[in-house]
């Protein structure tokens, strides 16, 4: 009697969007990305890792500063006034974890006395939040030396507010950190060849819904090989994002991801990729399966 085989396990890099909403996402959406990250070994590096640290962490931490304020006596006044100063993903970023967090507390939006309880509740989620994404994933080499991602979020919860302030002054110090790292080497000499094979690709598309992500990558990716170094800081980083990833990506490593712009970028570096459907697609089938 034959044994049957064993299937392999798979290596696979997470883009910050699937790392992210494996941790955020709807317990739906998160099922159907475990199911199809089964049987692999996931790794992230940590250039993913200050991408949500950016993209997120500091979004919590603000919304804990403005709670914090004195004029903002409950919940609801924090959630209100974090409306009205911020749009876009800030607003999203918060949406996603505040009503939950602070429901299943039961804690009530309308009363000033729980307001401290709030505060603490969310310097626990943050220091939380960021040792798992320290230990929940392998990580690969960083070719960037993102020195964002290296600045330490220490939490003394008896005081948080220090080492929550501490950590953005270091975090948003952009002039310090883009002196560390090596983003200007990483992309005009490591990985020029493929930058410039990238641009041409992008003369050669029209601009439309599908590639409009990938043109404006490619059009700062110009923008670089054009000035040469001093067009690389924090700022052109967080817009070259996924090129960043994509290059940086173990070519060994099958990189998962969501983004239309990993369609045009990984084919021209032979970088193995999958597309994975988005959250509202998932929802949607779910929904009409249902009807």
């Amino acid at each position: 009697m034959s044994i049957p085989s064993v299937q392999a396990i798979q290596e696979k890099f997470l883009d910050t969007s699937v790392m992210r909403s494996l941790l955020l996402a709807t317990q739906a959406y998160q099922q159907y990305l475990k199911s199809q990250l089964s049987n692999s070994e996931v790794y992230i590096s940590n250039y993913v890792r200050m991408e949500i640290k950016r993209s997120y962490i500091i979004n919590i931490i603000s919304f804990y500063f403005v709670l914090r304020l004195d004029g903002i006596n409950t919940i609801g006044d924090a959630i209100t006034l974090w409306s009205n100063k911020f749009k876009g993903s800030e607003l999203k970023a918060i949406l996603q974890v505040i009503p939950q967090l602070f429901s299943t507390r039961q804690l009530n939006f309308a009363s000033p006395e729980d307001k401290q309880k709030a505060l603490s509740l969310l310097a626990i989620y943050i220091k939380r939040f960021d040792l798992i994404i320290k230990t929940k994933f392998n990580y690969s080499e960083d070719y960037t030396v993102c020195a964002r991602a290296l600045v330490p979020l220490n939490i003394d919860l008896k005081n948080p507010a220090i080492g929550l302030n501490k950590f953005v002054l270091k975090f948003e110090d952009t002039k310090t950190c883009r002196s560390q790292c090596n983003i200007d080497q990483f992309l005009l000499i490591q990985y020029r060849y493929e930058l410039e094979q990238i641009v041409e690709i992008a003369s050669q598309i029209p601009r439309n819904t599908k590639t409009r992500g990938f043109l404006n990558i490619a059009h700062n990716l110009k923008e670089i090989l054009i000035s040469g170094a001093t067009a690389c800081d924090c700022k052109r980083c967080e817009k070259i994002g996924d090129a960043v990833i994509a290059l940086n990506t173990p070519r060994n490593l099958q990189l998962e991801h969501t983004d239309n712009s990993f369609d045009y970028l990984c084919p021209p570096i032979k970088q193995p990729h999958q597309k994975h459907s988005s959250e509202n697609e998932i929802l949607m089938k779910i929904s009409a399966s249902l009807g």
